[in-house]
């Protein structure tokens, strides 16, 4: 039985400055929920980004999207509970208050810990990351800080109290992890994460390992989600090398499936409206007439090995910039490309993408 992961992947926010202007601007204030005094420190960053600030001896704080779609704050200090916020209806200005609980203790959260395995600890790492940590490739900072607890009805679950320190020695940046929920029920094979994401650029040694985080950076974005985010608002999947499939009854033949039945049009935004799971393939390149008409071959194939997704029913909002509401739900098929090790900042820059190789070897 082919193993499922269902990913909650939370609001993928992309910045085209060439394509759009106007920003949104979110401040508050942040205080103990307690006794409403204010918080100075507290960390304040947006989803999937560089971009973060930190409260004032007020607890004041202030932090600019240069978007206008929807995107999600978090807020995180060492002694409270992190807090989060969804914003999907884009404007100008918002005004946001935190009132934050403290930490519960750590040793409430490891209580019965002992039902765990080794190999469950594989298991989320292998999962968060994309890949097998390592020294050279995805390095955990803190992997002591990290929870684990695997009930009586065979669930994993995982926690951490504080962010998850991460670097990306591949791409180039230091990540940090705040893990809302991990958890894995061995007997339906599913896994369900949500967590938010937050980089730092780390510095090269020299002008090769630059150009070399760059490559390997434009090849994580040729068949990520945040390009194909951007590809479905603009009606254009096959050119930027997205093919989504219907499979029929039988599993015997595969057709391409029209975005017309599933996205509806509007003036800022359009909705996509997934009725029944959807594959969807990842490829280096645009879907070419020829490809369509040998959908199955090409697709699922012996040769075939890029990656294939599946979209989960469901409904989900889609800007001008990229932006989209609520959660997207993918199910693991083959060559994953969901995990930290596949995920770039939203102020990453595209300007390369347009050129492709459109010829198909024999």
């Amino acid at each position: 039985m082919k193993e499922k992961c269902i990913f909650i992947l939370i609001c993928w926010c992309l910045i085209v400055s060439s394509m759009v202007e106007g920003q949104q601007v979110v401040s508050g204030r942040i205080t103990d929920a307690t006794d409403g005094t204010p918080i100075p420190n507290a960390t304040i960053i947006l989803a999937n980004s560089t971009i973060g600030t930190s409260s004032d001896i007020d607890g004041n704080y202030s932090i600019t999207y240069h978007g206008i779609g929807s995107f999600e704050i978090g807020v995180s200090h060492v002694s409270y509970q992190p807090m989060f916020h969804k914003i999907d209806m884009p404007k100008p200005m918002h005004q946001i208050h935190f009132s934050m609980e403290i930490k519960e203790l750590e040793e409430v959260v490891v209580v019965a810990n002992n039902n765990y395995r080794r190999s469950d600890v594989n298991f989320f790492w292998r999962r968060l990351l994309g890949v097998r940590p390592s020294r050279n490739g995805m390095e955990v900072i803190n992997p002591e800080k990290v929870y684990f607890f695997r009930n009586s009805e065979n669930v994993l679950h995982a926690s951490c109290q504080e962010p998850i320190n991460i670097i990306n020695h591949d791409l180039g940046y230091r990540i940090s992890y705040i893990l809302k929920s991990f958890q894995h029920d061995y007997r339906k094979n599913e896994t369900i994460f949500i967590g938010m994401t937050n980089f730092e650029e780390l510095v090269p040694e020299n002008n090769r390992q630059q150009s070399a985080w760059e490559k390997k950076r434009q090849d994580v974005y040729e068949i990520s989600i945040i390009r194909f985010m951007r590809a479905l608002y603009q009606d254009k999947i096959h050119e930027n090398g997205f093919l989504l499939i219907e499979k029929d009854s039988a599993w015997i033949s595969t057709t391409p499936f029209p975005l017309t039945e599933i996205l509806q049009v509007n003036q800022d935004h359009v909705t996509a409206d997934i009725e029944t799971p959807l594959y969807l393939a990842c490829l280096t390149h645009p879907v070419t007439d020829r490809m369509i008409q040998s959908t199955w071959q090409i697709i699922f194939g012996d040769r075939s090995n890029f990656p294939i997704m599946i979209l989960m029913p469901q409904k989900i909002t889609v800007y001008a910039d990229g932006t989209y509401t609520g959660n997207l739900y993918i199910q693991e098929y083959r060559n994953s490309v969901i995990g930290l090790s596949f995920i770039l900042p939203i102020e990453y820059d595209t300007k390369y993408s347009s050129s492709y190789t459109t010829e198909l070897k024999k």
